[in-house]
């Protein structure tokens, strides 16, 4: 059984800006408290394609993800597994102006395990994505005033 949560919010800033910011994983704990440490583990020194990423978030066990899919200036996807457990995470940019789009974050998880996942950790997991997307609102907006 596949447990799934999807948010999204419009964000007033470019998308090359939304982008710039949501690319940059490294520095993901610098804008949002979502992430305590992200680091880049290769084969690339930025995302792609087969890039893994280390991340460690507030009150989850650090992980590993490796990127699966990427549409440069729109998005991202990434998976990570443990015995059980597979989870998947998205990251959509969609234009709505030259000044404006909506963003996107999904996070799902599968597996013989992902129901008991969801009971133990569902509510953090969901939380930590809600932080995430406010938060990269607030410094895509930030970076768009700085810049005007």
């Amino acid at each position: 059984m596949a447990h799934a949560y999807r948010t999204s919010t419009r964000v007033e800033a470019p998308a090359d800006v939304v982008w710039q910011v949501l690319s940059d994983v490294e520095r993901m704990p610098t804008w949002t408290s979502s992430m305590t440490s992200v680091a880049i583990l290769g084969p690339e020194p930025a995302i792609a394609v087969g890039s893994r990423v280390e991340m460690t978030q507030p009150g989850l066990p650090r992980s590993v993800w490796e990127v699966d899919g990427l549409a440069e200036g729109r998005g991202f996807s990434w998976s990570s597994s443990t015995p059980g457990v597979r989870s998947g995470a998205a990251h959509q940019i969609v234009p709505l102006s030259d000044a404006a789009c909506e963003v996107t974050l999904v996070v799902a998880q599968s597996g013989m395990l992902a129901g008991l996942t969801n009971v133990v950790l569902g509510s953090r997991a969901r939380e930590l994505v809600d932080t995430e997307l406010a938060e990269l609102k607030a410094e895509a907006e930030r970076r768009t005033r700085d810049k005007n």
